[in-house]
């Protein structure tokens, strides 16, 4: 169980703290909203979990064409 949040973080732009804005929820600002991604295809937000090679390798490769 992840500790509480503060009073009000909820309400908080997830990337500078500062207070959500309706148009870009849950971010601040469309530079907020704009940086988000940047930092997903950066590499910088990870999702924890196996390598694909190594899920790939715990399975028998099988044909794509099973004509017989």
């Amino acid at each position: 169980m992840s500790p509480p949040r503060p009073k009000g973080a909820a309400s908080r732009c997830p990337i500078c703290g500062r207070a959500r804005e309706k148009d870009f929820k849950p971010f601040c600002s469309k530079h907020c909203a704009d940086v988000d991604p940047a930092r997903w295809l950066g590499g910088r937000y990870t999702i924890a979990g196996k390598q694909s090679d190594e899920a790939d390798a715990e399975q028998p490769a099988r044909p794509l064409d099973t004509e017989e």
